[in-house]
């Protein structure tokens, strides 16, 4: 509580994997991810009063 955490998060094509604080916790692969074009969204869900604040967002062409 009250600090950062570091996310990473690699899409090729229609495969997805993330990481968070160094741990991979996510690979999937997804035809609709594959075929979306030009967008990156940052989302959250309310979840009863969370606040969430991004810093430092890095986007690399692989």
């Amino acid at each position: 509580m009250g600090e950062w955490n570091k996310m990473k998060i690699r899409v090729v094509g229609e495969k997805v994997t993330t990481w968070l604080n160094g741990k991979k916790m996510v690979c999937l692969s997804d035809e609709k991810i594959g075929a979306g074009k030009g967008a990156i969204a940052l989302q959250i869900h309310d979840g009863g009063g969370i606040k969430v604040m991004w810093r430092n967002i890095n986007i690399k062409t692989l």
